[in-house]
């Protein structure tokens, strides 16, 4: 078994976040036990999942309560005062005599002017509490709605990274459970095209439908094209080229969907050629090839 083909299916990481069926749930805690190097990259994802979490968790600040209770500390309640400070006095008038102008005290038995007439009531203007309250409350709820938006707008902007990420997990996802049934399906041949001398380091995995010669590719590792390049697949019928079609050039987390070939396969090859394709391969480019088995 192709350990590490199967690490990079991707069933691990759906087993963590629960998505697989019973029976893949089997198979993983099963294989698991197996090959340790399954079960070391099983306990490295769950961790990362878990670290992820808990990295992005956000608790409200700690002085929110001690803000809050701040602002509930109220003057106590003064009364009204509406006493008068000044006392009524009894004056002595006087008016002026008919000739003379002197003048002369005004008796008691005459009529007397009204004193404070026109003396000024203090008021004190006394807010109730209710008031108080409400107006401190509409403080406190500005101040909470100003933090609330602050934090909203950290948990938007987190959602949208989260939901990238998670869209990008999907389409791993995805991917991977395309490439486990194809491996897991005996209708495919899977045929392993190993880098040449041109690129060592390529690999790629065909597979082959022997009943409608449906082909299908993975390409796990090709260096980028040049522009004005691309890579051609061909499929190696009775010692003849049998042109296969041109990969994408977005090739990189897909199964690609080729050409058909012919009844009778006995290998698989890529090369360089030019954008669009050549009727033959140009042979010094050929970058990754594999029999049949």
């Amino acid at each position: 078994m192709n350990i590490q083909a199967y690490i990079e299916s991707g069933i691990l990481e759906e087993y963590v976040l629960g998505t697989v069926s019973p029976q893949e749930k089997q198979e993983v805690e099963c294989m698991s036990h197996i090959y340790p190097e399954i079960k070391e990259e099983l306990l490295r994802t769950e961790s990362a999942l878990e670290e992820y979490a808990l990295k992005h968790q956000t608790p409200p600040p700690a002085s929110l309560k001690e803000s809050l209770f701040a602002k509930m500390n109220f003057d106590s309640v003064q009364e009204i005062d509406d006493t008068n400070t000044d006392e009524q006095t009894e004056s002595t008038h006087f008016e002026a005599g008919p000739v003379t102008g002197n003048m002369r005290p005004v008796t008691q038995e005459e009529p007397r002017v009204i004193d404070n007439v026109f003396n000024s009531v203090e008021t004190k203007v006394v807010t109730p509490f209710w008031a108080r309250l409400a107006v401190a409350a509409s403080v406190l709820l500005a101040i909470f709605a100003g933090w609330s938006a602050t934090e909203m707008s950290k948990v938007k902007k987190d959602n949208e990274e989260m939901a990238s990420k998670m869209g990008t997990l999907e389409k791993g996802f995805s991917y991977a459970q395309s490439l486990a049934s194809l491996y897991r399906n005996p209708e495919y041949k899977t045929v392993h095209l190993a880098g040449l001398e041109k690129s060592p380091q390529s690999s790629v995995a065909a597979f082959w439908h022997t009943a409608t010669n449906q082909v299908l590719l993975d390409v796990q590792n090709l260096p980028k094209p040049p522009s004005g390049k691309q890579y051609q697949l061909w499929s190696i019928v009775d010692g003849k080229p049998v042109d296969n079609g041109m990969i994408d050039q977005e090739f990189s987390g897909r199964v690609l969907k080729m050409k058909n070939t012919k009844p009778g396969a006995v290998a698989f090859a890529i090369t360089l050629e030019k954008e669009g394709g050549n009727p033959t391969p140009t042979m010094e480019e050929m970058y990754v090839m594999g029999k049949v088995v």
